[in-house]
């Protein structure tokens, strides 16, 4: 795949992974699961399909010093800098104004920094056909075969399949479903074409910035004041003007619901979003090896350099870190972000 570009999405500040996910210190740099951080692990994953000059992250200023450290390997102008948050719509365009003045042909795979992928294979073979797509104008996102009713993720309700020489079908996209409720989650399930939306894309840098001009034209208008500027002296100053003319929204509400050219691959990859800590156990088990449960199943202990006994529960989250223990309900691990919401109305940013 000689024209495909990677596109890590490394914002975000994983506060339903509270208490080991800080601002300091957000899950994707993380050892969630293995040894290696979340990041580490995207970057490994796509190194075996796609060289490191070819691999882009893009963050804000607070993560750039973590991104050297965990990939002393990437260029320094390959770290594209959001100043502050505006919505991913706003990044992605960012980055893609950056990697068209890189390479203006180049295809380019968006992908999060946070997700789990175990068949690799299969990985490689969607990322293939979702090339293949991209290369005949359409703008691809992955699909997720929906593995049960859950109402935290969007679902993309695919239609025809699209005649290309590809290892896996690419379908065209129907319809994008916000986070539905429970009764319609079972009936999308039940019907089948239907598949979680992971927020993973591919497409030609050319057609997404064709697409930014139609759907957000405000946006578009920052992006092209900037192209004029990159690799110049002005870029940090004119990024500084035009940054808060971006349109604030995501790449899904702003522009892949409202193209008409948008297609599904549908990816069984082993695919996990590591979201909060019932999904981490569900993924990952228990974190510590030599706990003692009697009478207990279903926990998530992390608790390093402690042996942790749990008798006569069950289906409990319990996180210990320096200066908080966390214990929850596995059921209510959504309720988390809750928590750190009220903290910071609290102004207890020590705890953050």
């Amino acid at each position: 795949m000689p024209r495909l570009y990677a596109l890590i999405l490394s914002g975000g500040s994983g506060t339903r992974l509270w208490p080991r996910s800080r601002k300091r210190k957000p899950k994707q740099f993380l050892d969630l699961v293995g040894d290696r951080s979340l990041l580490q692990e995207t970057v490994a994953r796509l190194t075996e399909i796609i060289p490191d000059e070819r691999i882009f992250i893009v963050a804000p200023p607070e993560h750039r010093a973590l991104i050297h450290e965990q990939l002393p390997e990437l260029r320094a102008d390959h770290v594209v800098i959001e100043p502050y948050p505006r919505g991913n719509a706003a990044a992605i365009g960012l980055a893609m104004a950056a990697l068209h003045a890189f390479d203006p042909d180049a295809v380019v795979a968006v992908l999060p920094s946070d997700h789990v992928v175990e068949k690799q294979g299969a990985f490689r073979n969607v990322l293939i056909a979702a090339t293949a797509a991209a290369e005949a104008g359409w703008l691809v996102t992955l699909g997720i075969a929906p593995q049960r009713a859950d109402t935290g993720f969007g679902y993309i309700e695919a239609g025809e399949p699209l005649e290309l020489k590809a290892p896996v079908p690419v379908l065209k996209v129907k319809r994008f479903i916000e986070k539905p409720k429970p009764d319609a989650a079972e009936k999308m399930l039940a019907a089948g074409g239907h598949y979680w939306n992971a927020g993973m894309f591919v497409w030609r840098v050319d057609k997404i910035l064709e697409a930014y001009r139609e759907h957000l034209p405000k946006t578009a208008q920052a992006l092209d004041a900037l192209a004029e500027a990159i690799g110049s002296p002005r870029y940090e100053g004119v990024l500084a003007e035009v940054w808060e003319e971006t349109d604030r929204t995501t790449i899904d509400y702003g522009i892949a619901e409202r193209a008409k050219n948008v297609a599904v691959v549908p990816a069984d990859i082993g695919w996990h979003d590591v979201g909060n800590w019932s999904r981490l156990a569900d993924l990952a088990g228990s974190a510590t090896d030599d706990d003692v449960a009697v009478d207990s199943s279903g926990n998530y202990v992390y608790a390093p350099g402690k042996l942790t006994v749990t008798i006569g529960v069950n289906d409990l989250i319990v996180v210990e870190t320096d200066d908080v223990l966390l214990i929850a309900a596995k059921d209510r691990a959504e309720e988390v972000k809750a928590v750190v919401d009220r903290l910071a109305r609290e102004e207890k940013e020590h705890l953050l």
